[in-house]
Order: C-alpha cells, then sequence, then structure tokens
C-alpha cells in the first residue's frame, strides 16, 4: 500500500489538529496514558530542535510519521550543523506495506538538502536494515552518541541502540577522520536523546 503523499511541515508551524495526530499515533506504538489524559496535546518534539514532520495519510487517517530534528554541535573543536531521524513510526494497521520506508526516504532526502553537515541516530540493532532499505542509513559501529556528559545522560551504549550516520556536506566529508572511532556529544538535556 502506498501513501498518496508524504506531506511536510515544521512541527513548530503544525496546527494543532495535526500534533493531536501525530501524538496519538505515536501513543499506540509507545503507549503512555499520563500524556494522553491531561487535556493536552503531548510535544513531540522539543521546539529548540526546529523539527520537520513527514507524515502520511492513508483514507484521511494518519499512518506514517518521522520527524527530522536539528542542532548545532561542537566536536573535535568544530561546529558541525547536524539533523537525526526522530519519532519515527507507522500505525500498527498499516505496517509491512511500505508507508514507513516512503515517510523516512522523504525525510532524509530533506536532510540531504537541508544545509546539514552530517545526519545521525540511533535505532533497536534488528531495525537497522529498515534505515539502510529506506535512506540508506549505514551502522557505524566505531561511534558512540551520547546525550551530554552530565550524570545520568543517556547514550547508544546504555540504551543498546546502533548508531547511524550519513555525511551530507563537503565539511563533513574533510572531517570525517574526527567523526569515526569517536564519542559525539549532542549537547541535549538529560533525558533526551535520538
Amino acid at each position: 500500500m502506498r501513501a498518496d503523499t508524504v506531506q511536510s511541515i515544521y512541527y513548530n508551524q503544525a496546527p494543532d489538529a495535526l500534533r493531536r495526530e501525530i501524538a496519538a499515533m505515536l501513543n499506540r506504538i509507545w503507549p503512555d496514558d499520563s500524556l494522553m489524559s491531561s487535556g493536552t496535546i503531548p510535544a513531540t518534539h522539543d521546539e529548540s530542535l526546529n523539527a520537520r514532520s513527514f507524515f502520511a495519510y492513508v483514507d484521511g487517517r494518519l499512518v506514517s510519521y518521522a520527524g527530522v530534528v536539528r542542532k548545532s554541535i561542537k566536536h573535535e573543536g568544530h561546529f558541525f550543523n547536524i539533523a537525526g531521524l526522530s519519532c519515527v513510526a507507522t500505525h500498527p494497521d498499516y505496517q509491512a506495506q511500505g508507508l514507513g520506508l516512503q515517510t523516512v526516504a522523504a525525510a532524509t532526502q530533506w536532510m540531504e538538502q537541508s544545509g546539514a553537515d552530517w545526519g545521525i541516530f540511533t535505532c533497536k540493532p534488528h531495525l537497522a536494515g529498515f534505515y539502510d532499505r529506506a535512506g540508506a542509513w549505514p551502522v557505524v559501529p566505531n561511534v558512540t552518541l551520547i546525550g551530554s556528559r552530565d550524570t545520568g545522560a543517556l547514550s547508544s551504549e546504555s540504551l543498546q541502540v546502533v548508531v547511524l550516520m550519513r555525511l551530507f556536506s563537503a565539511k563533513a566529508y574533510a572531517y570525517e577522520s574526527i567523526l569515526r572511532h569517536t564519542t559525539i556529544d549532542l549537547g541535549l538535556p538529560v533525558g533526551h536523546f535520538l
């Protein structure tokens, strides 16, 4: 099954109705009754990360979603603009039909053209093949991703996830050697991660 089209909007500019649909669909995948019962729309993305939302409908129902978050980081003395996939999900009734592949492919294409130096995010090891098919995202086995250096910060090792990375800019390729066999600090608040 294919969605009519993958749509896109900056999450911070999305209407409340769309935010509510995104939150409800993600809650089907990762249930959290405390978020959905508060009466307010739970924020899917931190406003400061200026997320771009990619989503698809089938028969008027939101069935697939992927967010792209962006930020600047300093690594080994150099500043980089990075992007990463976040909150990738397909409604359980529509999984294994190629909708997630379409959505992630559209998000990846946007990342390539967004001015980001490189893309990086994590996933459970069994999902790595999906991201490779959807956007040619390779696992980088010698890179550890940390939310920050603060006590209690999340990391790819503590979460037992793999790190996926693609280089986009000439700058990233010029500094490729410092992006391998390394620990990359995302500079995120404790409890946040990609």
